[in-house]
């Protein structure tokens, strides 16, 4: 019985800029009935101190009646702690920091494929399922929860049309890019270059204050179609410290199947003789993820639902928090 691998990467990517104004991270917050300024602060979440009030009249200013009475309907900007990050999409730009457990790791999340190139594509339920969307769906998922424990992210493939979806079905697209404006081109071996000489140049510049750099590579196996359904994590590694890094990040998931899924058996592996050109050139440690098989049905159908995308996005994170040397909640 063949198995799904899933290939683990640790690359460098383009930092993610949030959207600013004066200085001052805001979201934009509708007014509702019985709204006061105290109370729409409260909405987004900071506590509404005397500077935080200030900042808040100076960034609505000329459309405060009376400077301290809210208009039911109206939307205004008010100060938060959270970031936008618009490459998440609109439902999920708003990222505030919860801890500070990754400070100072740099991490360089690649989603498989994309451009001209969709990887492979499944049928469920008679439409089309393509890897590279759902590479790029759970890729989005991993660095904004990574953002959260205050790691630097680089998200290498984008997608300004889409961020984080909470769909079962995509539509194929051609207008991914990669962080820095550089076209995805056809060539295979020329998008392993590019996505390599991105890494290595970025490892080169955060070298003198990094932590750690690490680089994860988001696939969906394709390999065979009739043996059992299972969304197993396999990694694969070029190197020793690849190897190391898998070992955490496997032991993580058999933790999680064992709480959250105790009827199954979680039987991913890692393979260490994985000869990829990302995982032998790339300077930061490196491993690859498969995240099933997209050509079998089982898999299809976990693989569609939003909330197991999000799931092997938070068991990654919990397992690079432990690589860290952190504690996982």
């Amino acid at each position: 019985m063949k198995k799904f691998k899933f290939v683990l990467f640790l690359a460098i990517f383009w930092t993610i800029i949030p959207a600013q104004v004066f200085g001052q991270e805001y979201v934009t917050v509708t007014a509702s009935s019985g709204d006061g300024i105290y109370s729409l602060i409260r909405k987004s979440g900071p506590e509404p101190t005397p500077s935080i009030v200030a900042k808040f009249k100076a960034l609505n200013e000329g459309i405060l009646k009376g400077r301290d009475v809210l208009q039911i309907g109206r939307s205004y900007r008010v100060p938060s702690t959270a970031k936008v990050y618009p490459i998440f999409g609109k439902a999920y730009q708003n990222v505030s920091t919860t801890s500070e457990r990754l400070k100072g790791h740099v991490y360089y999340i690649i989603a498989g494929h994309g451009g001209p190139d969709p990887g492979t594509i499944g049928k469920f339920e008679g439409l089309q399922l393509p890897e590279d969307e759902i590479a790029y769906d759970t890729s989005l998922r991993l660095a904004r929860n990574l953002i959260q424990e205050s790691a630097t992210v680089y998200v290498i493939v984008r997608d300004d049309n889409d961020g984080i979806r909470d769909v079962e079905q995509f539509d194929i697209d051609t207008d991914e890019y990669y962080l820095g404006g550089g076209k995805i081109v056809r060539s295979q071996s020329q998008r392993l270059r590019d996505r390599t000489e991105i890494v290595n140049r970025l490892y080169r510049e955060n070298k003198s204050w990094a932590k750690s750099q690490q680089m994860m590579s988001l696939h969906v196996d394709a390999y065979g179609g009739n043996f059992e359904p299972q969304i197993d994590v396999h990694f694969k590694a070029a190197s020793k410290g690849g190897y190391a890094l898998s070992r955490v990040l496997r032991d993580t998931m058999a933790a999680k199947y064992a709480e959250f899924q105790p009827n199954r058996v979680y039987k991913g592996g890692i393979d260490d003789s994985a000869n990829y050109y990302v995982l032998n050139n790339s300077r930061p440690v490196a491993v690859l993820v498969e995240l099933g098989n997209i050509r079998h049905s089982g898999d299809q159908y976990r693989l569609v639902k939003p909330g197991n995308r999000q799931a092997i996005a938070d068991w990654l994170r919990d397992g690079l928090i432990s690589a860290a040397g952190g504690k996982s909640l």
